[in-house]
């Protein structure tokens, strides 16, 4: 496949701030000019005017022009001499005594693209948007918007799951948003596998243990998340793993784990343990079904036209191959370094204010820059799960300017959630997942941020290793 360049082109915005530069100096120093002949009562001559209404102005254009030049130059020779330590911390793969885990490979079945690249496409077309449903209508009869995915319909595969479930005495009735998110997990599934088979499993030696971390939604009754996560385990193993290899880590019922969660226990699994470290990290949740839409009207947390600040359903899954550094390397594939999430929890949800404050994701940023040993001035991209609610877009906004202004808000900030919809953590398990294949186009590191929940706050760096 040939990579091609997601980055839109900046050259209209570029050439209307030059003409508005060149036109606001020009009227400036005319002004100035008239005002002083005016003052002093003196007729100009030619020489005069030619001095004063081209000479002047063309002047003050090239020591403005010359003075960004010196003012470049300096920040670029800054890192290069004073901020060096900082630097080569950054290219380095990992820091002494920082945890780090490799993004091996990712998987992506979304409404936009099935994989990063597709979605990257997508997005860089302005195509990765929510649209009005053919199927789904409201309670006056109206067609919803939605972020649907083709993939999540497979009749072959709901027999093979429904008979294979039943081999195994697991009786269940799955919804039509259930099986639209298993559909689309088990596709997620098989690829890593696949990926994870080829790649890393050895031919003489046993098997690293392969922990599968899965993030189903939390409304789901306990016997749907057990059918779910016995089948997905199922799909992995035919795949070339063998399953008393692969390992899912008990969970509370009640206990609410986000992907922050899942890596942070993966991070300190890899920094205590002499273990390899390797894990599928998978998370689905579908909304398209009358179901869904009928109970976030009742809610009124549905997306109308007289309700701005509800909620698009959405779905998807994404998926993440993380390793340690030496299995990664061992493996030979290309990787990129995720390094340790922050996160923190709001006091009031987003959903209930109006009041925008980016503080939190400021105070996230840096904690991440700082963990990574990474300058913030070296991040060209920043990555969320935002979607199109006003509140959350103008807290992400506020990253831009104050924290991060070589970041351009229009053409590097990049709105996941606006092509996923609602659908739980799949958003920002694709913003990692994009993030991986940003930092490989790029060669830099991109920030991902998470900021779509009314309560969790998020930040992470994905970078290419040294």
């Amino acid at each position: 496949m040939t990579t091609t360049t997601t980055t839109p082109a900046r050259l209209p915005a570029e050439w209307f701030k030059l003409g508005a530069i060149v036109i606001t100096t020009f009227i400036v120093c005319w002004a100035i000019a008239l005002w002083y002949w005016h003052q002093t009562d003196q007729n100009p001559g030619t020489g005069e005017l030619t001095l004063a209404l081209l000479v002047f102005p063309l002047g003050v254009l090239l020591a403005l022009w010359g003075s960004q030049k010196a003012i470049m130059a300096r920040a670029v020779s800054i890192p290069a001499s004073t901020a060096k330590p900082a630097s080569a911390t950054s290219r380095a793969d990992a820091v002494p005594g920082t945890p780090v885990l490799a993004i091996v490979a990712t998987a992506l079945r979304s409404p936009h693209g099935a994989s990063a690249e597709e979605l990257a496409c997508a997005i860089a077309d302005n195509e990765a948007r929510a649209d009005l449903d053919k199927e789904l209508v409201d309670d006056n009869g109206f067609p919803v918007m939605t972020a649907r995915s083709d993939d999540a319909h497979d009749e072959a595969l709901q027999d093979d799951i429904a008979d294979w479930l039943s081999s195994q005495g697991l009786q269940v009735h799955f919804s039509e948003e259930q099986w639209r998110a298993i559909t689309l997990a088990s596709g997620v599934a098989a690829e890593l596998a696949s990926i994870a088979a080829g790649n890393l499993l050895p031919y003489e030696e046993s098997p690293p243990t392969l922990q599968l971390r899965l993030m189903l939604p939390g409304d789901w009754p306990a016997d749907i998340r057990r059918a779910a996560t016995t089948w997905l385990k199922h799909t992995v193993s035919q795949y070339g793993w063998p399953e008393a290899s692969i390992v899912i880590p008990d969970v509370p019922e009640q206990e609410h784990v986000s992907p922050a969660t899942i890596i942070t226990q993966l991070m300190s699994g890899t920094s205590s343990s002499k273990a390899p470290t390797l894990a599928l990290v998978i998370a689905c949740a579908s909304l398209i079904g009358q179901e869904s839409i009928d109970r976030l009207a009742a809610q009124s947390s549905l997306f109308t036209s007289s309700q701005a600040r509800g909620q698009i359903p959405g779905e998807g899954a994404a998926g993440l191959l993380l390793t340690d550094l030496e299995l990664a390397h061992a493996c030979g594939a290309e990787f990129t370094l995720l390094d340790p999430v922050t996160e923190r929890r709001r006091d009031t949800s987003a959903d209930d204010t109006k009041r925008v404050d980016a503080s939190l994701l400021l105070e996230l940023v840096e904690q991440a820059s700082k963990a990574a040993a990474v300058d913030i001035s070296q991040i060209t991209m920043v990555v969320a799960d935002t979607a199109h609610r006003p509140n959350r877009v103008l807290e992400l906004m506020g990253l831009s300017a104050p924290a991060i202004p070589q970041v351009d808000a229009a053409d590097d900030i990049i709105r996941v959630g606006l092509g996923s919809g609602s659908c739980g953590a799949v958003p920002f398990v694709t913003v990692l997942a994009l993030a991986r294949h940003y930092a490989l186009e790029r060669g830099a590191p991109i920030l991902c941020i998470g900021n779509e929940d009314p309560y969790l706050r998020s930040a992470a760096l994905v970078r290419p290793p040294a």
